[in-house]
């Protein structure tokens, strides 16, 4: 009586199929995940735009009380000796000093990210923008409507309260 062999494990052409469909599977999936750092990077310009409003109150509030709400320029000290320069009782976003003070955040010199002024904006506009974002690793972004970007626009006036716009990474 003979025995009958049986087939035990992939042949190769089978293993090479399965090979090409992972293939296939991670070209497909790789543009969610690389779209996923890119919400990530939202979140973050997103929260910092949260702190420059809820400390842009703060600010005001102090104005309000010290009576320098309406100048056009003044000054309010927060705190810890620091003193933050305003526009009509907001933060003056004219300077990037002046607002990173104010968060008591690095991202004026180091760091993902980094500011630049608005040359010309009348009222100052003040760019943050993520660095590693295409095209930024070398050249600031230049125009308020920058993919990446938090742009910070000064109060036009009494009771103006400052603009905070966020554009998305997502593009």
């Amino acid at each position: 009586m003979q025995k009958v062999s049986t087939q035990q494990g992939f042949t190769l052409i089978e293993l090479i199929i399965v090979i090409v469909l992972l293939g296939i599977l991670a070209v497909t999936a790789a543009p969610k995940f690389l779209n996923l750092q890119d919400d990530a990077r939202d979140s973050v310009l997103q929260g910092i735009a949260g702190s420059i409003e809820s400390a842009a109150s703060v600010v005001y509030g102090k104005a309000l009380i010290n009576g320098e709400a309406s100048a056009a320029t003044g000054s309010v000290n927060v705190g810890n000796g620091t003193t933050i320069n305003t526009v009509y009782g907001y933060p003056d976003g004219g300077t990037a000093t002046n607002l990173t003070n104010l968060l008591d955040a690095d991202i004026d010199n180091a760091g993902d990210y980094l500011t630049t002024t608005v040359a010309g904006s009348d009222p100052a506009e003040l760019l943050i923008y993520y660095k590693g974002y295409t095209g930024y690793s070398t050249t600031a972004p230049t125009a308020a409507n920058a993919p990446c970007t938090i742009t910070y626009t000064n109060s036009s006036g009494e009771g103006v309260r400052p603009t905070i716009n966020v554009v998305s990474c997502v593009q």
